[in-house]
């Protein structure tokens, strides 16, 4: 099963970097950053047949608001990807500040599907 490959890979390499941080933390650094894009590697060439199956959903419903929930959906896992990172610098703050602004990025892009919400409750008040 490839999530247990993906976990003894994590594994390894949180005892890599425990290990290194004490002595040579550049190199800890180094090696938590590479191993973070070893994983992502694993989980970008598992994506293919994610990507096909939204595209079907999205062909079949035919609206915006599915491409604004994947567009959200990005946002928020791109922010937290560089929020992690930031923390794994010690830079907790600019962590903060790189999830906060995921967060307004995804309400300002969820904007008109609200707003097509209200208008679908307002229609049905008499």
């Amino acid at each position: 099963m490839l999530i247990l490959k993906a976990a003894a890979l994590a594994i390894v390499i949180c005892v890599l970097a425990l290990c290194l941080k004490k002595d040579q933390p550049g190199f800890a650094f180094l090696v938590s950053v590479c191993g973070a894009l070893c994983l992502l590697a694993m989980a970008a060439a598992q994506i293919e047949p994610v990507i096909r199956q939204l595209r079907e959903l999205a062909a079949l419903v035919e609206a915006p608001s599915f491409g604004i929930l994947l567009r959200v959906l990005a946002i928020a896992l791109i922010a937290q990807l560089a929020a992690d990172l930031c923390r794994e610098c010690g830079l907790a703050s600019a962590g903060f500040c790189v999830e906060l602004f995921g967060r307004v990025l995804a309400m300002m892009e969820a904007l008109p599907l609200l707003h097509s919400l209200v208008q679908s409750f307002l229609s049905f008040l008499p």
